[in-house]
């Protein structure tokens, strides 16, 4: 993973060469540069220790390398996390090394002057983040001056966590050109209610998910909350239709299949919430700033939900070999995919 997370500068760097405010996109904190660290005469064995964390957190986190190393060289801000790598000091242990990346993670989740787009590294998410967004950037709409720069930001952040898309590309669970009224019925059939959340409906095994992925966010201190889930097929046609914005509004969706919700995105350290919309571009940006984005781009994966780039909000719950999951009631089992699908 830290390669890829490493990556990203590079593959990105050539093609921001174009547009305006390009950053100079070498990492701050590379592997190479870590290890001299650690070798260098006159290092701490604190100094090497943090080098080490730094060089190796591909193995504990997908938080970047230079955000673990600038945290824990000042973690004297943070009691708990200094106590954590005193007692790492003491014992290294894998235990302590996990202890102490995870109250990383859950100060990065709360903060307010953190984004998603941090786990870019920092000279990507500063690009990103303080960009002068037209109101228009955002994709599908009325054309925008910076719609590929947009197209890019989210192409970096499927490197770091990539999406998995449940109704459309070779992850699909189910294709547009599968869907027959004998699936449908299957599909909708295989819908359950969500305890806590309304009237919202979830595919059986997407539900089962969510609930214990909701209950692992509480425990750190993260309420996950279902604004949008199931969406009748004809009423998504319908949207879709009005909308004309196929970035923003999907004819054929995951929310029709029931694994999709799109969440209530918090504001951080705050009691006001996000408006959920694609107009502007810089309020879609600053959204990755909510602890619940956070929280996912960390931990969502885990429980077999991904997101959709575009949309800070939308998750869908795709979990690699799902597909046979979803069919295993199913008499015929998975359908043959169409040509060209």
């Amino acid at each position: 993973m830290q390669n890829v997370r490493l990556a990203v500068p590079v593959i990105l760097g050539g093609l921001l060469l174009g547009c305006a405010a390009t950053p100079d996109v070498q990492p701050t904190v590379d592997g190479a540069r870590v290890g001299a660290l650690v070798d260098r005469p006159g290092t701490t064995r604190a100094e090497a220790l943090i080098a080490e964390l730094a060089d190796e957190s591909d193995y504990y986190t997908y938080l970047a390398p230079e955000y673990v190393y600038t945290r824990l060289m000042e973690r004297g801000d943070s009691p708990e996390i200094a106590a954590a790598f005193d007692r790492l000091l003491l014992g290294d242990m894998p235990a302590l090394r996990s202890e102490l990346i995870w109250l990383i993670e859950l100060e990065f989740v709360h903060a307010a002057g953190t984004s998603s787009l941090d786990l870019l590294g920092p000279e990507l998410s500063e690009h990103f983040g303080d960009f002068e967004w037209d109101p228009a950037d955002y994709p599908g709409g009325p054309e925008g001056p910076n719609e590929k720069l947009a197209d890019m930001l989210t192409d970096a952040l499927d490197l770091v966590t990539p999406e998995r898309r449940a109704n459309r590309t070779r992850t699909a669970v189910i294709t547009r050109g599968e869907a027959n009224d004998e699936l449908w019925a299957y599909m909708l059939n295989q819908w359950v209610s969500v305890p806590g959340e309304g009237d919202w409906k979830l595919n059986r095994h997407a539900a089962v998910s969510y609930l214990a992925m909701r209950e692992a966010a509480a425990a750190d201190g993260v309420e996950l909350k279902i604004l949008s889930g199931h969406r009748d097929p004809e009423v998504a046609r319908r949207n879709a239709a009005a909308a004309g914005n196929s970035f923003a509004v999907a004819s054929f969706s995951s929310h029709s299949l029931g694994l999709a919700i799109d969440f209530v995105l918090p504001k951080p350290e705050s009691d006001e919430r996000f408006r959920l919309t694609t107009r502007p571009m810089g309020d879609v940006v600053d959204m990755r700033r909510s602890p619940v984005h956070k929280w996912l781009h960390l931990y969502g994966r885990d429980f077999g939900w991904y997101p959709f780039q575009h949309e800070p909000w939308h998750w869908e719950f795709n979990p690699p070999g799902f597909r046979d999951v979803f069919f295993m009631d199913y008499p015929a089992g998975p359908p043959p995919r169409p040509s060209g699908e």
